[in-house]
Order: structure tokens, then sequence, then C-alpha cells
């Protein structure tokens, strides 16, 4: 857990970087230049792009993850792994390319009457997947090379200072809004050429396939686990996705872009979540592969606890300030004051459940994720059918949270059942009830009358209330040693 601790030190300044461009690009830029329609148009295209990316790369992202390893002792000098990782997407691009445009008529009919203007540009989403398919991809390559931060920096930093210099252009009018979204779909293009530089300046860059490595059992193997992890992610990522796309057509591209700005107050809560998976990723598969359950065991414990003690923080100080924040945007986006609320509980209960997903998929049960998500899909689309015509947007993140809870109960129990291993202690149960009391004394007792009072004040209570028992009781000793190193640094 040494190894996960100080890496994700970099990985959570990023992300918190990457959430501070966030936020000038979701908050202060997207609201006052572009309308909810066009906001929400930009989003539907990412989400339907990432949806396609997911079936295009067959499963092979995680494939890198699952076998580097293997092919890394088997050859180390000349393993011939990224020919492979470059090749094998793009088989599955073409694939997409032929489906898309079969599919072309139906997916126009889907928006034509309550979001026209996604007809207009809905071809974005052929380049947008190409880019993210290879993003995904030299992206775990570069993650099993022990580089977790390349990606990070890229995703949260360099895409978005593209994507605000488009809105910059497009609000001085020097750009068109056709010209905006393609400046917008070309943002992506910057992800997998700094992955490709990356792995070119690590010396890793060989695109000579080392044929002798390969065996029809291994074939066999990664054919099997890529089809399975191909389902599998593809029905995850339309989980996490499909809200958007159903919302653009049931409910109109306005409400899509409220309920997408929703939605990104409340993802905040699992940037650490994200910030420590990406290195706990790579360690859980070599110790899944050398069957060191023990050191698995104890990752998964330690993922929990250090993933819901931030994850409460967040989530409390931005229910407490979430009126004054909807305060400095277009009051039409204050409708989705209870989406974060649903969507923040929802994600709670994701951080607190640890690195499930990453067990099971490097585990030899990886094709439960598969058949889960499967059922989840059907739960999920019927949920959001049901409940976006007479909920409206907050049918839709009632559809996420229970698509949330439900998944991720389902990892646990399997875990539990044919692992036997749990993130649970003591000091979740607590974290948990301090954090809830907390935020109750604070948002609903407390309340200094001045929005000039109630943002530094209550933010300094929530802090003592929650933060500094979480502390003083050490419920995380991976916690209480990073402050201490980073307060010695400030010290020095």
């Amino acid at each position: 857990m040494g190894i996960i601790v100080r890496q994700s030190v970099s990985n959570t300044i990023i992300s918190y970087i990457g959430i501070s461009l966030g936020f000038v690009l979701t908050i202060l830029l997207y609201p006052h230049i572009l309308t909810p329609g066009e906001y929400g148009l930009t989003r539907v295209l990412i989400s339907a792009s990432y949806i396609c990316s997911f079936f295009a790369h067959l499963g092979f992202h995680n494939v890198i993850i699952r076998y580097f390893p293997f092919f890394k002792k088997a050859a180390p000098d000349n393993h011939g792994f990224l020919f492979w990782t470059l090749v094998i997407p793009a088989i599955g691009f073409l694939l997409f390319i032929v489906l898309f445009f079969i599919g072309r008529d139906s997916l126009i009919a889907f928006y034509s009457e309550r979001s026209p203007l996604f007809t207009d540009y809905y071809l974005w989403v052929i380049p947008i997947t190409l880019f993210l398919v290879y993003f995904e991809v030299l992206n775990n390559y570069l993650r099993s090379l022990r580089d977790s931060v390349s990606g990070m920096i890229a995703y949260e930093i360099v895409q978005r200072l593209t994507a605000i210099t488009g809105l910059g252009l497009y609000f001085f009018e020097w750009i068109s809004f056709p010209a905006f979204i393609a400046f917008f779909a070309c943002s992506y293009l910057f992800l997998p050429l700094l992955m490709a530089v990356q792995i070119w300046r690590k010396k890793a860059f060989s695109l000579k396939p080392n044929f002798g490595i390969i065996r029809k059992s291994l074939v066999k193997c990664i054919a099997n686990y890529g089809l399975y992890s191909l389902m599998g992610g593809l029905t995850t990522i339309i989980v996490w996705n499909v809200d958007i796309i159903m919302l653009g057509a049931l409910a109109g591209l306005d409400q899509t872009g409220i309920y997408a700005i929703a939605f990104y107050i409340a993802s905040v809560i699992a940037i650490p979540q994200r910030a420590i998976d990406r290195i706990a990723a790579p360690l859980i598969s070599s110790f899944i592969k050398n069957k060191e359950w023990d050191e698995v065991g104890t990752i998964y414990r330690k993922t929990s606890i250090n993933q819901l003690i931030p994850g409460l923080l967040i989530f409390g100080l931005i229910w407490i300030h979430l009126d004054s924040l909807y305060l400095i945007m277009p009051e039409v986006y204050s409708a989705g004051k209870w989406v974060v609320f649903i969507i923040g509980l929802g994600k709670l209960f994701e951080v607190v459940t640890g690195a499930n997903g990453t067990i099971l998929l490097n585990s030899k049960h990886y094709r439960v994720s598969f058949y889960t998500n499967v059922f989840l899909v059907v739960i999920t689309i019927a949920a959001n059918y049901m409940l976006i015509p007479v909920y409206g947007i907050e049918g839709a993140a009632i559809a996420s949270a229970l698509a949330i809870v439900t998944f991720n109960s389902i990892k646990y129990l399997f875990i539990l059942i044919r692992l036997r291993l749990q993130p649970f202690t003591t000091a979740t149960f607590w974290v948990t009830i301090l954090g809830f009391f907390s935020l109750y004394l604070c948002y609903a007792i407390i309340d200094f009358q001045s929005i000039w009072l109630n943002i530094p004040l209550k933010t300094l209570l929530f802090l003592i209330f929650y933060f500094l028992p979480v502390v003083y009781l050490n419920v995380s000793p991976d916690l209480n040693n990073l402050l201490s190193t980073i307060v010695k640094k400030i010290t020095l």
C-alpha cells in the first residue's frame, strides 16, 4: 500500500488541478457561454463516444493490465506487446464504423423530436470515439509500465485547457458554434498523442511483434478474457452514460445540460477513488497472479477507508455550500440541486466498496462482471425509461444511483462469498456516522444568515466536527502518515 499512497499523492494533486480547471470550465464558462441545450449536446456526444469506444477497443484495455506482466516476463527486452495494443483496437474501430452507419437512421430518429440539434452534429461521435479508444489502451499500457501520472495529466489538465481555449474563441466570436464543436471534438486528440510520446520517452515504443511468445492456448485465453472484458466493460459504460443518452431523447438537450452539470458536481466525490485505483490496479493484478490473497485483502480494505474519508469530506462540503454555488450560475441550473444529492449518495457507496471491480476483473471470476452487468443494463435502461418521463432529471438521478448501489453490492457480495474478502472494518462504520452527523449539524442546524459567514465558518466547523476526529483517532494510518509528511515538508 506504500507505493499506492506515494504515487496517489501526485495523482491526487493532478486530479484537483483538473477539478479546478473543471470547475472553471463546467461551472463558470459552459453555463455562461453555451445555452443549456448546446452544453447538453456536448455531453451527449461524449457519452455516446464513451459507449462506442468501449465497444471499439474489444476489451483490450483490460487485457493490457492483465497480460502485460506475462509478456514482460516472457521477453523483457522485446515482448512486442505494443504492436497488439495498436492493431486489435484498430480492428474494433473499423467494425464500429460499419455498425455505426448501419444504425445511423435509427439514431437520428431517436433524437430528432426532442433533440434536433444532436442530429446536426452526431457524426462527431466517430473521431471522438477513435481518440478515446487509443487514449484508453495507450494509457493502460503506460500504467503497466508503472506510470499512472501521464494519463492523469493528459485527461485532467491538457484536455480541459484545450476545451477552455475553444470556449474562449467561441465567446469572443472568433469561431462559430460548428467550429467550436469541431474544436471540442479535436481536444480529445491530444490524449492518445501525449500517451504515445510518453511511451516513446520511456524507450518502450517498439512496434515489432514477437510472434515467438504467441501460443494457441495464450490466444484463446486472451480472446476469452477480452470478450468477457468487452461485454462487462461495455455494459458498465452503458450504465454510467445511459442517463445522459436517454435524457437527450426523452427530455431534451436543455434538461440534459442541467443534469450534466449537477452530475459533474457530485462526481467530484469520486476523484480520490480514481487516483488510487490507477495505481492499485497493476498491483492487484500482480498479487492475484502470484496468489498473494492477503496482500489483495489489505489493498481492498485500505482502498475502501482511504476513499471513504475524502469522499465524505467532499460530499459534506458540496452539500453545505451547494446553494451558494448555484448563485454563480444562471438560475435555470439550480433545478439540479437534488440530482447532486442523489448521485452523491450513490458515489459514496461506490467509493466505500473499494477496489472490488479491479479485483473481479483480474481474478478467474472476471466473467461475473459480464453476467451482472447485462442484468444491470436492463434494470438501468428500464428505470430511466420509467422514471425520466415522470420525475425528469431527478428520475435519471435515482436510476443512476440505483445502478451504482446495485452494481457495487453484487460485486461486494460475490467477492465476500467466493474470495472471502471484504473491505469494511469498524472504522468504516464510525467514519460514516461521524461524517453524516457533522453534515447534519452544519447543514440543518447551523446557519449564520449570511453567505459570507456561512462559507468560511461552516467549512471550518465541518472540518472540526468530522475531519479532526478522523485524524485524531487514526482510523487510516496511511492518511495520517501522508498528512505528517506534508506537514514536515511545509515546515522544512
